[in-house]
């Protein structure tokens, strides 16, 4: 069989010595073994794989064109392989802002670990000024509102490790107090600190793009003449359009655009090579990748029934893990 391909990563990529892997190349194999017939690749166009096969110039296409009814006239699909949405790229540094960390500092998580703070450091001062008020009435005074003030003060700076060494515990109790204080606010910082990072790290990765509605007012990028292209004018809203992934991606990074709309299994995959950008948890259109075959052919039936035997296989969960994360579909 001669399949056209081209480099549609995760679907269909080429290494440095010019062989071919991806998740489309993986079921080719496996449809291979099952159908007994061997393949041979030949590099095509986006544009060219539909009337190639039409033409007969081509047994079979593999890429990136999901089932629609335009080409369905001309040619005939087999059953999807592979079931996808479309994606948004955005990117991180968007999130960082005064808006961002107001909503961080005011969150429950967060009020709870400063209360979780806050209300020792006022036992911890309280009992501390009663028990060195008497033997140490120049560093803890005896007035109960500036004495337990005192207190508070010894508590936070020891807390906060900051270590002024201008009040310190001479008693026996009160310094027993001071050694169990230090080492019970190590362990509240350390929770406190752990809660700051996994607060900001949350954020950081929390849609500003909740919804399509939330793509009016953002300056989007596609890909041309894409399905992605013709939903987001379907949705009346406004594009630029690029050639390639990774123009559209440079595009975003570079702040010429302020969201990435395509594949999401393409985006996720391009991703890895952008630090500064992440995919959104926004998913919409649903795309349906199947095999493109001559119209009427034969050995539709045959290869319908390779692929389902196919995407029932261990094998092709593993597949989809390698290729899709959390071996999506």
């Amino acid at each position: 069989m001669t399949v056209g391909v081209y480099a549609l990563p995760p679907y269909a990529m080429q290494d440095k010595d010019g062989s071919w892997y991806g998740l489309g190349i993986d079921l080719l194999d496996a449809l291979s073994r099952r159908i007994g017939k061997e393949y041979r690749l030949v590099e095509s166009t986006p544009d060219a794989m539909v009337p190639d096969v039409a033409g007969g110039k081509l047994d079979m296409a593999l890429g990136g064109v999901p089932i629609n009814a335009a080409d369905e006239a001309v040619i005939d699909f087999s059953v999807p392989y592979y079931s996808g949405d479309l994606g948004v790229a955005l990117r991180v540094v968007d999130k960082i802002g005064p808006t961002m960390m107001f909503e961080l500092l005011t969150s429950p998580a967060f009020l709870y670990m400063l209360g979780l703070l806050t209300g020792p450091v006022f036992v911890i001062g309280a009992l501390i000024w009663l028990l060195e008020r008497r033997a140490n009435p120049e560093q803890f005074e005896p007035r109960p509102a500036r004495g337990v003030f005192s207190g508070f003060w010894w508590a936070t700076v020891t807390m906060t490790t900051v270590g002024y060494g201008d009040k310190a515990p001479v008693t026996f109790f009160g310094r027993l107090l001071a050694m169990a204080w230090m080492f019970t606010a190590l362990i509240l910082a350390a929770i406190t600190t752990a809660q700051l990072a996994a607060g900001l790290t949350s954020s950081l990765h929390t849609n500003f793009v909740d919804n399509i509605r939330d793509l009016s007012g953002l300056t989007v990028g596609t890909i041309t003449e894409s399905p992605a292209a013709a939903e987001l004018g379907l949705l009346n809203i406004s594009v630029t359009s690029f050639d390639t992934v990774s123009a559209g991606l440079d595009a975003l990074e570079s702040h010429d655009i302020d969201a990435l709309v395509y594949d999401r299994a393409i985006l996720q995959w391009s991703l890895d090579n952008y630090r500064d950008l992440y995919l959104s948890n926004l998913e919409f259109m649903q795309q349906n990748y199947a095999l493109i075959l001559p119209l009427n052919d034969p050995a539709r039936n045959a290869i319908n029934i390779a692929i389902l035997q196919t995407l029932e296989s261990q094998q092709w969960h593993l597949i989809l893990e390698r290729y899709v994360e959390n071996g999506a579909r």
